[in-house]
């Protein structure tokens, strides 16, 4: 597919706060805000208010509950995006430089995101095939990018104070 086609946003931080955007130019499409000492957080997608619940320590598993119903909109379960009525998708690297993404049965990635990391923020961007709702596997695909950054540079932190 080319990129022209595809439906492209920017992560931003604002501020040094926890809380991102997901930007498609002016418009606001999604807010994050993910608390320091705990797993989760809360986003809004539009007018849909959302909490990110993790459970699980070997085997984490996300849900994205709408607060208002309580109904779960989408799960992340062993790297695979579940969502009511729609195919089943897994969260992967799409290889060195390119970021990670949710790809389809057909081995064709359709949402392809990347985050970068400042030393105080961090920022990104994310891409989303056409005919693909956007902002709700856009919003949590930030998610999964910006707690995969924290993990990896603790485990670096970790690394050189052990060694």
């Amino acid at each position: 597919m080319d990129a022209e086609e595809w439906t492209g946003f920017a992560l931003v931080q604002p501020t040094r706060k926890r809380e991102w955007e997901l930007r498609q130019g002016d418009r606001l499409v999604a807010e994050l805000q993910l608390p320091s000492m705990r797993r989760g957080g809360k986003a809004s997608v539009g007018e849909r208010e959302l909490e990110i619940r993790v459970t699980g320590v070997l085997r984490v598993e996300h849900l994205v509950v709408d607060i208002q119903s309580g109904e779960t909109v989408a799960r992340v379960r062993r790297n695979t995006l579940e969502r009511p009525g729609l195919e089943d998708s897994t969260w992967k690297s799409l290889g060195r430089g390119k970021g990670r993404g949710f790809v389809g049965a057909d081995g064709e990635p359709w949402l392809r995101a990347k985050v970068s990391s400042g030393f105080f923020r961090r920022t990104g961007q994310v891409e989303v095939a056409p005919e693909h709702d956007v902002g709700l596997p856009a919003l949590l695909a930030a998610y999964l990018l910006i707690r995969k950054a924290e993990e990896d540079e603790s485990a670096a932190v970790t690394t050189v104070v052990v060694t």
